[in-house]
């Protein structure tokens, strides 16, 4: 589940590439291995023989690791991080970054809990409404952008303080207690298996459907197109304010699913829930390997990712880890992706190189031939 802007083709069309030359069949491994660590099928198979690896050790090591409740856990916090993570990318892959999930998923709760529990409303209406709110709360954010010309990074960080306060001043912090069957089954029920949960499927499903954008739809080429040159996406046509705007509303709306699923299994959740949303946001997109310079992402990467990420977790809880040595387990892998992620690119660009000049003395032979 990987997309990548290389000549930009438009949906639909084919990507013209050059004749082989003579005996490119029998190219050297080594050229074959150079191709796969660029690409995003390094990353995912990298993430794959990490989680092998992960439950392998800590299986062994690690009393009740392997236990279906303990699976079941892993599964429950990977799926939002996993939706976490699709949130981030939307704006990573145009380039952007946005420091206001938790803040954004913060209103969402609110918004959720007082429903429910004070106004009363309707399960589906509520949902409608927080989905709602967590669009326009990232498109204002997007409008500001391109109404000041700041960065993604200023505008999203002023408005981490300004939601995140808004909803704890609004609620004064207050307690909701969800009573509802349709989330409590949706967080603590089970999928498939004892060992699953059911916020995994949607889980699946979003990134199913994110894929589906940017490799099948006009907007997911632009959102591409604009994070990989931005400049030429304007040239070519693209309206980059509008897909921006996109972008900031199909991730103010994953921000809103991942409010609901933490809300389906914490079911006692007040403003507070989101503050330690924005790690593994990152940790997702970059351990991922959706590059940090924009232009391509990778689903499946995401996914396991974050599966990797909370497998981890468990295992040092489980091993009676200190908390502080959790935080700096975070830290550490966040800082191994994005050195992983510059080594990819400086591969990228070496691959090319090579290519250019391959090129270069096939067609000087040519011309003398």
């Amino acid at each position: 589940m990987k997309s990548t802007t290389k000549a930009l083709p438009p949906p639909g069309e084919t990507e013209a590439h050059p004749p082989a030359p003579h005996g490119a069949g029998a190219r050297p491994a080594r050229h074959r291995l150079v191709r796969l660590l660029a690409s995003g099928q390094s990353s995912v198979v990298g993430l794959v023989l990490l989680i092998v690896v992960t439950w392998t050790v800590f299986g062994t090591v690690g009393s009740g690791f392997l236990t279906s409740f303990n699976l079941y856990s892993i599964g429950q916090l990977a799926a939002r991080d996993a939706v976490l993570g699709m949130a981030q990318a939307i704006l990573v892959v145009m380039a952007r970054m946005n420091l206001a999930v938790g803040s954004v998923g913060a209103i969402c709760v609110s918004l959720l809990g007082y429903m429910l529990v004070d106004a009363h409303v309707a399960l589906p209406l509520a949902i409608l409404v927080i989905v709602v709110a967590g669009v326009l709360a990232s498109l204002v954010m997007g409008i500001v952008e391109l109404k000041t010309g700041l960065s993604s990074f200023i505008v999203t960080l002023a408005f981490l303080s300004a939601y995140g306060g808004g909803a704890l001043l609004i609620t004064r912090n207050a307690n909701y207690e969800i009573t509802s069957s349709v989330l409590d089954h949706l967080g603590s029920g089970t999928f498939l298996s004892a060992a699953i949960c059911p916020l995994v499927a949607v889980a699946v499903v979003c990134g199913v459907v994110v894929w589906l954008a940017y490799n099948k739809t006009a907007i997911g080429w632009k959102m591409l197109a604009v994070g990989a040159n931005e400049r030429a996406a304007r040239a070519s046509g693209v309206n980059a304010p509008r897909v921006l705007l996109a972008g900031y509303a199909l991730s103010g709306l994953l921000c809103a699913v991942a409010a609901l699923m933490e809300s389906s299994y914490e079911l006692n959740v007040n403003a507070s829930i989101g503050t330690n949303w924005l790690l593994p946001s990152f940790i997702a997109v970059v351990l991922g390997g959706v590059a940090l310079a924009g232009g391509d992402i990778t689903v499946a990467g995401i996914l396991l990712a974050a599966l990797f990420y909370d497998s981890l977790q468990s295992g040092l809880t489980i091993l009676n880890v200190p908390s502080y040595w959790l935080d700096l387990a975070e830290g550490l892998v966040l800082l191994a992706a994005v050195v992983a992620d510059q080594m990819r690119r400086n591969r990228q660009r070496r691959g090319r190189r090579e290519r250019r000049e391959r090129l270069a003395v096939v067609g000087g032979g040519a011309s003398v031939a």
